[in-house]
């Protein structure tokens, strides 16, 4: 009899224990998400969004997640306009192609209440200004285009000059010249074709975003002119160059060349004056369906934000610059890079990014990109 009482207490403390552990090692019921997700994403960010979705799936097995590449955004809203089922819908986009396209006339998920309100500190208050409509957030950022000024110092070196003396722009044509007809009349020293002249270009506009849009245009139009005519802007693919106005595309450009480089901050319009500026970027935009998954849509955003190592991955490539500053405190991003010397240009970058200027009026400034050929 007593040995059935102890086996029988025995079984039970055992029975006990397996039931704990079960618990304690099954994930919190509250936790669990389930749901169908399409995504579709740009080229550049395309592969990152695959592995951030295969990785998501992977820890909640009740969620399916299809990613596809934009070809176009006339198919993507023709897209958004036909499906007409319940799944949650995620797109990226500008606010460029948003305004463009009239794809802001969609009803959008709110995130700022679950997503933007708690991880707003990892954003630059530009940013977070730039996914405003009508003071309601639509968007999460995704990506962003500071802009920096890429140079080769081996060339400076050789001319005499260093990264530090490219202050202000008359810095540029007074260096721009001498370096010129130093070489024969052979280097030049910005880089203006494709799209390192566009970033050449909308980094000008900003800088003189402060005035009528009339006098935006007619000062950029003569600071062009006055490159142009000091020999600073090289407009052939051909020709050596020492240095160009780009943005993560421009790290991706040269990481493997035999070159050294090194980037700083964009020179300003005068001493004293911003250098701090950043291109379109890409948001996350997610439509408001009858499928009000907001547990889901809510757990895979901030899974693909703060999906750091796959990340960093992904910007030390030049595939893309994320958005999310917490990014750039990973210590594989202190890193030096073979080809570029002084900081890793991801940690410029990254402070340009922080500190960029705040577009006030928006639509002003697209409608001047687009005067100009955007």
């Amino acid at each position: 009899m007593k040995n059935k009482i102890r086996y029988g207490i025995i079984f039970f403390i055992a029975f006990l224990i397996v039931i704990i552990s079960i618990n304690l090692n099954e994930p919190n019921k509250n936790d669990k998400v389930r749901g169908t997700i399409q995504i579709w994403a740009s080229e550049n960010t395309y592969n990152y969004l695959m592995e951030c979705a295969n990785n998501f799936m992977e820890s909640n097995e009740k969620v399916s997640i299809s990613v596809n590449k934009i070809d176009d955004y006339n198919s993507l809203k023709s897209s958004l306009e036909n499906d007409k089922s319940n799944d949650v819908k995620i797109f990226e986009a500008s606010e460029y192609e948003l305004s463009k396209l009239g794809l802001d006339k969609f009803n959008y998920y709110n995130p700022d209440e679950t997503i933007l309100s708690v991880y707003s500190n990892n954003f630059s208050s530009y940013r977070l200004k730039q996914v405003k409509d009508n003071n309601k957030i639509i968007g999460v950022p995704l990506t962003s285009r500071p802009l920096g000024l890429y140079l080769r110092e081996d060339l400076l070196e050789e001319y005499g000059y260093k990264s530090d003396d490219f202050n202000t722009w008359d810095d540029v044509i007074r260096i721009g010249n001498d370096i010129y007809n130093k070489s024969n009349k052979s280097v030049k020293i910005l880089n203006a074709t494709n799209q390192d002249y566009y970033d050449l270009l909308d980094l000008l506009i900003m800088q003189n975003l402060d005035k009528e849009k009339d006098k935006v245009k007619e000062d950029v139009n003569s600071q062009l002119e006055a490159l142009d005519n000091n020999n600073i802007l090289n407009r052939s693919n051909n020709k050596e160059y020492l240095g160009k106005i780009s943005s993560i595309n421009g790290l991706k450009e040269t990481l493997d060349s035999d070159e050294k480089w090194r980037i700083v901050t964009p020179p300003s319009n005068g001493l004293g004056k911003n250098k701090f500026f950043s291109s379109k970027g890409t948001e996350l935009y997610v439509l408001n369906t009858k499928n009000d998954n907001s547990k889901l849509i809510d757990k895979f955003i901030i899974f693909v934000l703060s999906n750091n190592k796959e990340t960093v991955n992904y910007i030390s490539s030049g595939d893309f610059f994320s958005s999310y500053l917490y990014t750039y405190k990973d210590k594989d991003i202190e890193n030096p890079i073979d080809n570029f010397n002084g900081q890793n240009p991801l940690i410029v970058l990254s402070n340009i990014e922080e500190k960029a200027y705040t577009i006030n009026d928006y639509n002003k400034y697209l409608e001047i990109k687009e005067d100009f050929g955007f």
